[in-house]
């Protein structure tokens, strides 16, 4: 399973004994950035809270289908659905409206009554608007329309109404998104048509699908719903008004006045999507955004902190050393002023009294000198001349990743200086270099102590056998 593991993270080395070196420069950054975080989750809150909820995505379809494809779409009740419908007509005379004419269901060969509701699925629909002839010649028919002429009407003409299922798209409706009701006096889509009486119209409606999916959470089924509109029409017409006989069985002769019928192309509908923003969703949201902010914030202190650190370690290492040399300079002045205390003494004390006096002294220099030691300093003790590093302000950290314009400036050479001996000492090939020689200068070297060639012996591996 081990090569598996693509998880785990390489080592790290550790800076000055701390897993990173902490700056203020760092921490006034990630100040900046809480409040930044923290201003943008309460402007996602403010903006939930008042805006829409639901995601809404539309699309026109435009298929092509083969005859099969299309036959078993129109089985289906998404593509053809079944509306419920009120027809009327009337003819306006003398003031008044009459009705003359009368509404047939072609496709199921019954009348319909005028104002009642029926339904039928949009492809069924075939509807013939008819008038009853007195005689077979129809010749009442043609003294209505010389009745009208008279009544100053320059185009006879009749009314046709129309009423269907209506409907409201409320896409941030927590319920659903298509409302209908079963009050059609409430929710009806209406039309009016004026038709002429001297002529057979047939109009075609255009009928137009909408198809609408709802994406639910997690282990949660999608819903689905459907309606549609007229959308259009078209429209033809004959000169005169054709004579019918819708029963061969009888002998009652009909003028057919018009014709209504729809194209239902459910190969081109409109689908909508939509998809609730929860509460996860702007939390991850806002998760995201939050680590896209924290990468360019870290991508910004690179720049600094690489030269930052560097420079530090070097300061830490000039500083402790310029310490220490103060330390034993200190302490060489203390041996020579004890020493001349001791041999001013009166001859008559005893020579053991001195001898204690002098071992003391040496403890406590022997001690000072271990105290520092450690510090991790264990550098030349004999060094005199070295120097404290000064200050640098955090901007020249900055200014240094363009060191090649700033070059005449002295902390740029300082900085740059530092970065040279980091990337020199501390690289991976002149590490494994240098243990390699060391290694290869213990196998040759005669050990004094034996015991000093067990690493048990460390002092901090004795304290770890004690947990043990």
């Amino acid at each position: 399973m081990h090569p598996l593991d693509i998880i785990s993270n390489s080592p790290n080395l550790y800076i000055l004994r701390k897993e990173s070196n902490k700056t203020n420069f760092g921490g006034f950054l990630f100040l900046i950035y809480l409040i930044i975080i923290i201003t943008i989750f309460v402007y996602y809150i403010i903006d939930y809270t008042k805006n829409d909820k639901y995601i809404i995505q539309s699309f026109n379809h435009y298929n092509i289908k083969t005859k099969e494809e299309k036959e078993e779409r129109n089985k289906n009740d998404f593509y053809n659905p079944t509306i419920n419908f009120t027809l009327s007509t009337s003819v306006y005379f003398d003031g008044y409206f009459f009705n003359l004419l009368q509404i047939y269901d072609n496709k199921k060969e019954k009348f319909i009554e005028k104002g009642s509701k029926f339904s039928t699925k949009i492809n069924d629909f075939d509807i013939i608007i008819i008038y009853e002839c007195n005689n077979l010649n129809c010749s009442d028919y043609l003294e209505l329309l010389e009745h009208l002429r008279d009544d100053e009407f320059d185009i006879p003409s009749y009314y046709l109404y129309i009423a269907y299922d209506g409907f409201t798209l409320d896409h941030q409706n927590e319920n659903k998104p298509i409302i209908k009701t079963e009050d059609n006096n409430k929710m009806l889509f209406r039309r009016f048509e004026l038709l002429n009486l001297n002529k057979t119209t047939n109009i075609t409606y255009n009928w137009k699908n909408i198809l609408y999916t709802e994406k639910k959470g997690y282990f949660q089924k999608d819903s689905n719903d459907s309606c549609g509109y007229i959308d259009s029409y078209n429209s033809y017409y004959y000169d005169i008004p054709l004579r019918i006989r819708l029963n061969e069985t009888e002998d009652k002769k009909y003028l057919l006045l018009s014709e209504f019928t729809f194209n239902n192309d459910n190969t081109q509908y409109i689908e909508y999507f939509r998809k609730r923003v929860s509460e996860l969703d702007l939390l991850a949201n806002f998760l995201s955004l939050m680590v896209n902010i924290f990468t360019g914030v870290k991508f910004v202190f690179s720049f600094y902190s690489t030269n930052f650190d560097n420079f530090k370690i070097i300061e830490k290492i000039l500083n402790r050393q310029a310490k220490k040399n103060y330390k034993i300079n200190n302490n060489i002045d203390i041996e020579d002023s004890l020493n001349k205390k001791f041999f001013s003494i009166n001859d008559d004390l005893n020579e053991v009294n001195i001898q204690k006096d002098i071992e003391k002294t040496e403890n406590n220099n022997d001690s000072d000198f271990h105290e520092f030691e450690d510090d991790d300093c264990s550098d030349d003790k004999s060094s005199t001349d070295s120097k404290r590093i000064k200050k640098l302000h955090f901007f020249d950290f900055f200014l240094n990743n363009i060191y090649c314009c700033l070059k005449n400036k002295k902390s740029q050479k300082i900085i740059h200086k530092c970065n040279q001996i980091v990337e020199k000492y501390a690289s991976i090939d002149i590490l494994i270099k240098n243990q390699i020689l060391i290694e290869n200068f213990l196998k040759d070297y005669k050990w004094n102590d034996p015991d000093l060639n067990n690493v048990e012996n460390n002092k901090l591996f004795k304290k770890l056998k004690a947990y043990l």
